[in-house]
């Protein structure tokens, strides 16, 4: 009995040594890595660059602007090898650029019981708002630096809102507008389709993305990032080099599932 058990004892060492530890997600073939998939919420803020010349509805020629923009939504990280993942998200953005100049006009002012031409001069400002609702879709690189990331992919927005805005201000002392008594009119005020029968319905764009991830648990992590966008559409047909812009600080908050 005793010889028994020894044999026994010393055939299970045999086989425990060769017996392998249970396989795990990197240990499959068909899927080197574990099935772990990164969900989340995103917020972000930008800073948004306008270029190209467009004309307003008082023949008033821009040529750039800027202004800021935000930006809320979701992601989803999912991941195809160690160092490569889909990278998606789906937001609400907001852009807002701003356009100042200054010009003189040579106007005919009333004044006594007469009146002459007279050179004036005006301050503009045009304000356009945007209101996308906008799908990202990009591959991802884990760099060899740990927790550091770039990305890049195109992003495609639908326009759900739109609006822009002029106002002209008098600057010349002791003149206002006949039709009102003020030093300030506003030109424009609506939708941009009111005044542009050529504006954009969407926005396409190429994304660049620098981000870094910083683990706060096993299975969650804040990664704050860098995001440039470079417009592939116009704001308008009509003034095709009219295009925003985007640099932007995203902020995400990363659940492992």
């Amino acid at each position: 009995m005793r010889k028994f058990l020894f044999i026994l004892c010393i055939c299970s060492l045999h086989f425990v040594s060769l017996a392998e530890s249970p396989p795990q997600g990197e240990d499959d073939i068909l899927r080197p890595v574990p099935w772990r998939m990164y969900v989340g919420p995103y917020a972000g803020g930008a800073w948004v660059v306008s270029n190209g010349r467009f004309e307003t509805l008082c023949d008033c020629e821009y040529l750039s602007g800027q202004g800021f923009g935000l930006q809320l939504g979701a992601f989803a990280d999912y991941p195809l090898t160690r160092d490569f993942s889909v990278f998606a998200t789906l937001g609400y953005r907001m852009l807002r650029p701003s356009y100042e100049k200054s010009e003189q006009r040579l106007e005919y002012v009333p004044f006594g019981g007469g009146g002459d031409f007279l050179w004036v001069d005006f301050d503009l400002e045009t304000t356009v708002v945007l209101s996308v609702v906008e799908l990202g879709v990009a591959a991802k690189w884990d760099l060899p630096l740990r927790g550091l990331y770039v990305a890049v992919g195109p992003e495609l927005g639908i326009i759900v809102d739109d609006n822009i805005t002029e106002i002209e201000q008098i600057r010349t002392p002791g003149l206002t507008y006949d039709t009102n008594g003020s030093t300030e009119q506003t030109f424009m005020d609506g939708n941009m389709s009111e005044y542009y029968s050529d504006a954009a319905s969407y926005r396409l764009g190429l994304a660049a993305r620098l981000g870094y991830m910083y683990p706060l648990h096993e299975r969650l992590a804040v990664a704050p990032e860098l995001m440039m966008t470079m417009p592939l559409t116009p704001v308008t047909s009509t003034y095709s080099d009219w295009k925003l812009a985007t640099w932007q600080f995203n902020l995400y908050l990363r659940f492992a599932i």
